[in-house]
């Protein structure tokens, strides 16, 4: 069992470093390029929305060049990695960016590598293990360090007064050390199982195929509504705080620091109970617990940040079932298509999930600012009646719905642990 833990950690390790600059790019890339090179705020919107789009479009093509067996994964993992870290030391680090369209060529550069390092990993992750619930352990592991690195580059500015130019120059820093730390440690240590796909799997088969997995299209449409539910209140976060409860910068951080903080808490209780009630039992009840309290939202007044931060432990806490279940069920599936179908195609369905929340993010980016638009929105004065109202609607209405109709979608999912031990004894004898 401790060789097991250690085997965990080192797998799980590179996705610290990985998770580091997330928040940074998501967030701070915009205002970063708009005061230090002088760049229009419209112009950084429409270049980060062309690269998001070549982002979604690589992750279906990168899980089926990792299925096809063209080169080790491992070597995907390693040019990801490369490309990750010149792309953040170009984006961040270089001194006097003039052209546009630099931007738009090392952010896409960013995405791929973090596509090219991120499907590979998840692959290898599902040949590490293949214990039910063992499976759920590793994933725990995974978003664990996911989360300390996301927890890691919300306390820099919290707990050290620099400027914005140098906590980015920081956290390049120290996503570039442990970045090559983790890989280096992952490819001595960590095993990558020969796999057995003939290099002549086809794409359309593989579609044709999943059309039939009747367990993955039950879990895809759960995916989906379930995306779509944690990406109205990512977007609108900031929106909400600032117009609905009259916060600041401040109050995200802290907002924020809390949530993952309670997140990271989470996810060792949710990986214990879900070894005695089961997988989809576990989604099931963070999914209608996230609902239920996020309802408290709306007895949220004007400065109640005590009571909104207590409403975000909570949900954080719900958000670590959310990262390890997920992953989990999707092993379990790639098992069960692999003894029906006879193909090993870890890479395309670990892909699905990734591009699912890219997409969902894309769509719900659109909608929403697309309708505040309409309901002339402007930063510069006090916002109308309505655009407080649509902020209250879709920040928390739209996500409790969408949960709960996750959680009633699940019922329907039964792979279960009995079944899967006799799929796994038909795949490995």
């Amino acid at each position: 069992m401790k060789s097991i833990s250690l085997r965990n950690i080192i797998y799980a390790f590179p996705a610290f470093a990985f998770s580091i600059p997330t928040f940074p790019v998501m967030i701070m890339l915009p205002a970063f390029f708009t005061e230090v090179h002088g760049f229009e705020i419209s112009v950084i919107g429409i270049l980060i929305f062309l690269s998001k789009l070549i982002d979604i479009i690589t992750d279906p093509l990168v899980g089926w060049l990792n299925d096809k067996n063209f080169f080790p994964r491992k070597a995907y993992l390693l040019i990801g990695g490369i490309l990750s870290g010149l792309a953040l030391t170009q984006l961040f680090l270089k001194q006097d960016i003039d052209q546009e369209i630099f931007l738009f060529v090392w952010l896409s550069i960013l995405y791929l590598g973090w596509t090219m390092f991120q499907i590979p990993y998840l692959s290898i992750g599902y040949d590490l293990e293949k214990n039910y619930f063992l499976r759920t352990k590793l994933s725990a592991t995974r978003e664990f360090f996911i989360l300390l690195g996301l927890f890691s580059s919300l306390g820099i500015p919290m707990f050290f007064s620099i400027s914005n130019e140098k906590l980015l120059e920081n956290i390049v820093f120290i996503a570039t050390l442990f970045g090559l730390m983790g890989l280096i440690l992952f490819c001595s240590l960590i095993p990558e199982n020969k796999r057995t796909n003939d290099k002549k799997i086809k794409f359309k088969k593989v579609i044709k195929n999943l059309k039939k997995n009747i367990y993955f299209s039950k879990i895809f449409l759960v995916l989906v509504v379930n995306n779509l539910a944690n990406v109205f209140p990512m977007v609108l976060f900031a929106f909400f705080i600032t117009y609905v409860l009259g916060g600041d910068d401040s109050n995200r951080q802290t907002t924020l620091f809390f949530y993952f903080l309670f997140a990271i808490m989470g996810v060792p209780f949710w990986t214990i109970i879900s070894k005695k009630y089961g997988k989809k039992e576990v989604w099931s009840l963070s999914l209608f617990m996230s609902a239920m309290f996020f309802l408290l939202v709306f007895f949220l007044e004007d400065g109640n940040f005590v009571f909104f931060i207590i409403i975000s432990c909570i949900t954080g806490f719900c958000l670590g079932a959310d990262l390890i279940i997920p992953p989990s069920i999707q092993a379990d599936i790639t098992d069960w298509h692999r003894s029906k179908f006879g193909e090993d195609i870890s890479g395309v369905l670990f892909s699905i999930i990734t591009f699912l929340n890219k997409f969902a993010f894309a769509v719900v980016s659109i909608f929403v600012f697309g309708i505040m638009g309409v309901l002339d929105f402007d930063t510069d004065g006090e916002i109308n009646t309505n655009v407080r109202l649509f902020i209250i609607i879709s920040y928390a209405l739209a996500p409790i719905l969408l949960k709960l109709l996750a959680a009633y979608l699940l019922v329907n999912f039964k792979l279960k642990e009995n079944e899967l031990q006799k799929i796994q004894k038909k795949i490995y004898g």
